[in-house]
């Protein structure tokens, strides 16, 4: 029974995390750059850049960026005087929000600023002895006479930090960082000091060309680029355009995309991207674990090939919009349709299209979002076995937990497949809110999956619930709620005698807790109603899903349907996906919390992903800001590091918090998403009272 615990546990680690938040960074790089784009010194950066780049950010004109930035409500809320206090805070105390590249490139955002005149491209490469490198390319085009005060400046930060100079050709100039001691625990437990030991020094690189700048963590991969910048003849033969995913990408993204948009193109390889990243820095050995990517290669999901697409501001009535290909084409000629379009585990990455994706009546009227995917659950289910084993390490662990829940006496007896699995149909939601006031338990997350066979799947859940000792049977407006319950402390677990239970006693409420905060949501409440089988953080959010007479519902708002209309313009047919939220619903607690300076409490993913991207920190030199190495990357407890006490009241800025909504199809190439923005900024911008 061990397997069942472990497994459960699957996830897909904060690498993936850190490919998503590079190619976000860089993107308010570029959006926040001024530039122009009218003469370009160089050609397209993914005609320079090799097809060995597993994460690209371009956008060839800034400045005309930069306008509609400055337009969308992201623009307004960065640079309204209300938070003016709060942005500056972050940018003395170094945070990596503020100056994206400053810890890997030594260049700060506002020197970007002085000297972009054209593109601006952020590329990591994979080199040929499988490490990672990272490029910077800057088109310098009418900033020339700026670019030598900003490089004397780098240089000066480079010298002050005991960089010596490495031996490059020119025009480049290359510099080594000293290794830092090992400090603190992990130098007494020689951890960091074997990492120091085996490290090589982080390097910079800079070139200065007639009308570019190139940096670089690496003098090979900068003189590697050099030669082609503002050379006709310089053709590379294996250039990042050429790759067939990357082609793929770009050409389906930006097939709909208005002449008149500057766009951010992006473009990943998610999985080469994540092993480079494991071999340029592997987990420290008491943190080692499985290899989630060469088990996902293993289990077939290498078929993503690439994610990418083009992402932009201000067309129309739409104040942000992205167009997205997951490219993930059939493998070995299968077909494209049908549970055998992947191999092995990846066979679960099955999303149908159908119709009718809109909300159904019981999600409630004002939620803060709401999701709604088709995905053959019963075809996903019989392909986990091998992809559960090879976590694990161990065949047949899947098949014995699902033996263990028949035979064990101990537990529910059901049959999983044929009592519960067979039930299930295609489509699930996943709704969202929060309650007042708001604390760290504040918001609110429901998940409902269709059944065929509601009578039969509420028999199998009422048999398995009343197996287990923590749970509690409540009705609701006619329906039945099997609610989590935290186990009430006992006289056996308090008791202390001389002779040690004491300490036992102490070791198991030390297991309780653990075991608490391991739990995703310990409030569970579950119930089966309106044909679906509703899974709920807490109980009173299914209750209020269940309520009779019934609330207003999320079908009915204008919001919603003016999102839908939009995304049913601009993806017509049918969906595979389909989603809808209230960016100030969503991240008001967050906010709230940061404020209050209680940040690390917050249990929502929107306040997980605050925290990383405001308390990056700082790398030691030889780490690079999201690898393994980066203590940083785990954001659970501790205290909060920046200070939140100068944000204005959220309802001075709720203003620039509008619609979101995204729509997926499942096509011949892998799943291609639209997502739009809707913000009526005019006419809020009217209503709002003016800052002080």
């Amino acid at each position: 029974m061990s397997g069942r615990r472990e497994w459960c546990r699957i996830g897909t680690g904060r690498g993936m995390a850190c490919c998503v938040a590079c190619v976000l960074a860089a993107a308010v790089i570029v959006a926040l750059t001024p530039g122009r784009g009218e003469a370009a010194s160089f050609p397209p950066s993914e005609k320079l850049l090799p097809a060995s780049t597993r994460v690209w950010v371009s956008v060839a004109d800034p400045q005309a960026l930069r306008k509609r930035f400055e337009r969308s409500a992201l623009g307004g809320l960065v640079y309204d005087p209300l938070m003016s206090t709060f942005l500056d805070g972050l940018r003395q105390q170094g945070r990596t929000s503020a100056d994206p590249l400053r810890g890997t490139l030594e260049i700060t955002l506002e020197e970007v600023e002085k000297i972009a005149g054209g593109e601006i491209a952020l590329a990591v490469i994979e080199r040929s002895d499988g490490m990672l490198t990272t490029v910077a390319l800057i088109d310098t085009t009418g900033r020339e006479a700026e670019v030598g005060p900003v490089v004397e400046a780098l240089l000066g930060r480079v010298a002050a930090k005991g960089a010596k100079p490495l031996a490059a050709p020119a025009p480049i100039k290359a510099f080594a960082f000293p290794t830092p001691p090992a400090s603190g625990a992990a130098a007494s437990t020689g951890t960091a000091a074997g990492a120091s030991a085996t490290a090589k020094p982080r390097q910079l690189a800079i070139a200065v060309l007639p009308s570019a700048v190139i940096l670089g963590d690496r003098s090979d991969a900068v003189a590697e680029v050099a030669p082609a910048i503002g050379s006709a003849s310089a053709v590379r033969t294996d250039p990042l355009a050429a790759l067939p995913a990357f082609a793929k990408v770009m050409e389906r993204c930006g097939k709909d995309v208005p002449a008149t948009a500057t766009p951010v193109r992006w473009f990943v390889d998610p999985l080469a991207y994540l092993a480079a990243d494991r071999r340029t820095f592997p987990p420290n050995k008491n943190k080692k674990g499985p290899d989630y990517i060469a088990i996902l290669r293993r289990q077939g999901f290498d078929a993503v090939n690439a994610a990418g697409g083009y992402l932009f501001f201000g067309e129309g009535n739409v104040d942000l919009r992205h167009n997205t290909l997951i490219y993930a084409p059939p493998q070995n000629g299968r077909p494209a349709d049908g549970p055998d379009r992947f191999e092995k585990a990846a066979r679960m990455l099955r999303f149908p299209n159908a119709e009718g994706l809109a909300p159904a009546a019981w999600v409630p009227g004002g939620a803060g979002s709401w999701v709604s995917f088709q995905w053959d659950i019963a075809n996903a289910f019989d392909s986990m076995q091998p992809l559960v084993d090879d976590v694990i390490g161990e065949a047949g662990v899947f098949e014995d937990v699902i033996a263990s829940l028949e035979e064990d006496p101990d537990g529910p007896q059901i049959k999983v497949r044929d009592d519960l699995i067979k039930h299930l149909g295609k489509r699930c939601a996943v709704a969202s809110d929060h309650m007042t006031p708001i604390d760290p338990d504040c918001e609110r997350m429901l998940i409902a999956i269709e059944t065929s066979n509601p009578e039969a799947v509420a028999a199998v859940i009422a048999k398995g619930m009343t197996s287990e000792s923590d749970v509690r049977k409540v009705e609701a407006d006619g329906h039945v709620i099997w609610e989590t319950v935290k186990a009430a402390a006992t006289p056996e677990n308090n008791a202390g005698s001389p002779d040690g239970d004491d300490a036992a006693g102490r070791r198991r409420a030390r297991q309780r807790e653990r075991q608490e905060k391991e739990t995703v949501w310990p409030n569970l409440s579950v119930a089966v109603a309106h044909g679906h089988i509703f899974l709920a953080s807490h109980r009173d959010f299914l209750e209020r899903v269940l309520s009779n007479p019934r609330t207003s519902s999320i079908v009915e708002d204008g919001g919603y349907q003016e999102v839908a209309a939009e995304l049913k313009q601009l993806l017509g047919g049918e969906w595979a996906m389909s989603s809808f939220s209230r960016t100030e619903k969503e991240i008001r607690p967050a906010y709230e919390l940061l404020r209050a300076g209680r940040l690390p409490e917050s249990k929502s993913l929107a306040g997980t992903l605050l925290r990383r991207v405001l308390e990056g920190g700082q790398p030691q030199d030889g780490q690079r800001r999201g690898s393994s190495q980066d203590s940083t990357r785990d954001s659970s407890g501790g205290k909060q590091k920046v200070d939140g006490s100068s944000l204005p009241e959220f309802e001075q800025i709720s203003r620039y918090f509008g619609l979101n909504g995204m729509s997926m199809q499942s096509t011949p190439e892998g799943w291609y998403l639209v997502g739009v923005g809707l913000w009526d900024g005019g006419k809020q911008q009217a209503a709002a009272p003016e800052a002080n």
